[in-house]
């Protein structure tokens, strides 16, 4: 099975400097025991340390008309590690005026933000240099109608605390017309194991309604449609009495029973999709958490076992490059809708199709006719496994993605698969993630 492993070190009577080690993981069970992991450990004196740094990218200063839960993103780098990232907000009318106000804790997330990886490189932990955290907005101060000034500070390792900058924006959720809501449990960046109970609220605004039966609202996990519905309609009092009136205000909450061993241990998403009598819909609660089962052998970033395909091995990277490309049209939806018809993305002359989908929105991609399909991001010269919070469909051909909170920019991926004549075709293709734009700006 997996495993979390944290090795402590003591710098006692080490010099600044690099130094390099293995760490020996041995198992008498396993047929490959031991195994080695290679390690580089760099000392640096206390008074060399720097301070961190990195960007506050989302959402655009300015923005208006926000209504609902928006991502707030950004990266961050130090030279020894990053110990948090705090979203605050300013005091409105009526609070203290002296201090900010918390609103939660960024997440870290490995492979994020490829750019930044590419350009500090020689960073410790540059590959989780991207943050994020969603906002449901609906609970800012005047039920999230007003304008409001966001700040993210950092703190590092060694007590360092820097200002990533502030975002005004400016919220109206009296206009909104989606449903909004929000997961309970799991916890952003939580940590489960067995059956859980995944546990949310949903309202939409008058005069529609979210059948109180749960049957327009879904679960989705890395991208993809759980069987089944919450068990909604139940009745919360702090939900009912921050938001009377609406005709689900006495039925606002669910629950999902989920079986995390479904899934290989590691970081994955959550959401929900809820749609009302009126045919509105929107996505709620996305959020990464982490699944940590003792003795689990599933295969990652794949459906159940009947959609499963077992390999060895990552094919190298020239091996791959090396192979016949294929130039048909790629077929996509973007969002949670099923019965829509889906959009095209057509290769360009070296075989590559681009496809640009908005901050932490569903993508499903099929990936054409064919057999055995496998899939990889390409980060420089190096196949890694598929970005966090997606799916392949090994059997079917079917890629699904639904990038959590801090995910922004583009990502190399590339699949391949047998053809009807027995020869294994490459699909590339670039995924673009870009700012949410919610179609008004106030300078």
């Amino acid at each position: 099975g997996s495993a979390s492993i944290t090795v402590s070190v003591d710098p006692t009577g080490l010099a600044s400097g690099t130094y390099t080690a293995a760490i020996q993981v041995t198992s008498t069970n396993a047929s490959n025991s031991s195994q080695a992991v290679g390690v580089s450990l760099i000392v640096k004196d206390s008074s060399d340390s720097t301070q961190p740094f990195g960007s506050f990218d989302t959402p655009v200063d300015g923005t208006a008309g926000i209504s609902g839960a928006i991502p707030v993103t950004g990266w961050v780098l130090d030279d020894i590690g990053v110990e948090s990232v705090k979203i605050y907000r300013n005091p409105v009318d009526g609070e203290a005026t002296e201090n900010l106000i918390y609103i939660g804790d960024a997440g870290a997330v490995e492979g994020a933000r490829r750019d930044v990886e590419e350009g500090y490189s020689d960073y410790p932990e540059s590959n989780q240099a991207g943050w994020g955290y969603m906002i449901l907005t609906n609970f800012l101060p005047n039920q999230g109608n007003g304008t409001y000034m966001l700040h993210a500070i950092v703190t590092d390792r060694d007590g360092h605390q820097v200002s990533l900058g502030t975002k005004t924006i400016h919220c109206d959720n009296n206009a909104a017309v989606k449903p909004f809501g929000t997961i309970d449990t799991p916890i952003q960046g939580g940590e489960v194991s067995g059956l859980i109970w995944n546990a949310g609220w949903a309202l939409t605004p008058q005069t529609c309604i979210i059948p109180t039966d749960g049957s327009t609202i879904w679960v989705w996990v890395d991208g993809v449609r759980q069987d089944g519905h919450p068990d909604y309609n139940q009745y919360r009092d702090d939900i009912a009495t921050l938001f009377p009136g609406l005709r689900n205000t006495d039925g606002a909450v669910g629950a999902y029973l989920l079986d995390t061993s479904q899934w290989d241990n590691g970081v994955h998403t959550i959401a929900w999709s809820v749609t009302d009598d009126c045919g509105r819909s929107d996505g709620l609660g996305s959020r990464f958490f982490t699944i940590m089962n003792a003795g689990t052998t599933a295969s990652a970033q794949t459906l159940a076992t009947d959609q499963r395909i077992e390999f060895e091995g990552t094919p190298s990277f020239e091996s791959v490059h090396e192979m016949p490309v294929n130039f048909d049209a790629l077929k996509y939806r973007r969002g949670f809708r099923q019965k829509v018809e889906p959009e095209q993305a057509l290769p360009d002359e070296y075989g590559q199709a681009t496809i640009e989908i908005r901050e932490v929105e569903r993508v499903e991609i099929d990936l054409g006719e064919g057999s055995e399909y496998r899939g990889y991001e390409v980060v420089g010269t190096q196949l890694q496994p598929l970005p966090i919070g997606s799916t392949l469909d090994a059997k079917n051909g079917v890629f699904y993605w639904q990038p959590g909170a801090g995910f922004l920019g583009k990502y190399e991926l590339v699949f391949f698969k047998t053809n009807e004549f027995g020869i294994k075709m490459k699909i590339s293709m670039q995924v673009r993630i870009r700012i949410k734009d919610y179609g008004l700006r106030i300078k």
